[in-house]
């Protein structure tokens, strides 16, 4: 499928629509799409479209309106096939930043099955994009971004036993973009 401009300028608008009420939710969304513009140089013209776009959306699920299950990768993933009509990029929002594990967790695996997950360059860079850019917004380096996150949520809970299970699938998500853009000669600073 060829995609254009327009994937991204809608997938802004929805975002913008759904999430500048959220305050730190927007501005850590558009740190993500700062990162994936840069990312994105290491990437042919759909994928980098894909990759923004999906910047945009990827938490979109924190929509108070979309919730359905509570689980945002889940509901915004609904929202994106549903909205975008994008299996690709519905599937990105699913799978971001490692949340099968969550999702398994949570007692969501068979929902989120629902989604075929991709695994490429471009997944990796989403979770990269995700994983380097802190709750408001500002490039972080994925020691920081771990940190954070375990600092707010009691060992105890879900999102920190996620997150320390996750952990080294989101460092090789990480290491692969990392490597990306060192062939690309790209500067990037997380």
């Amino acid at each position: 499928m060829n995609i254009d401009e327009r994937l991204v300028k809608q997938a802004e608008q929805k975002a913008s629509l759904l999430l500048e009420p959220l305050g730190d939710r927007w501005l850590h969304t558009l740190g993500v799409v700062r990162q994936a513009c840069v990312v994105g140089q290491a990437f042919e013209e759909e994928d980098r479209l894909y990759l923004i776009a999906a910047a945009y959306l990827h938490d979109i699920g924190y929509a108070p309106s979309l919730q359905k299950t509570g689980f945002h990768p889940i509901d915004g993933a609904a929202y994106v096939r549903e909205t975008f009509g994008d299996e690709r990029l519905a599937s990105l929002i699913a799978y971001h930043s490692e949340a099968q594990v969550e999702a398994r967790l949570r007692g969501y695996a068979s929902a989120l099955d629902q989604f075929p997950r991709e695994h490429s360059a471009v997944a990796d860079a989403l979770t990269y994009c995700d994983m380097t850019t802190s709750p408001t917004g500002k490039s972080i380096t994925f020691e920081e971004r771990i940190n954070d996150i375990l600092s707010r949520y009691d060992e105890t809970s879900i999102v920190n036993q996620s997150i320390r299970q996750a952990r080294p699938s989101l460092l090789a998500d990480v290491e692969h973009t990392q490597q990306k853009l060192q062939e690309h000669h790209l500067i990037h600073h997380a």
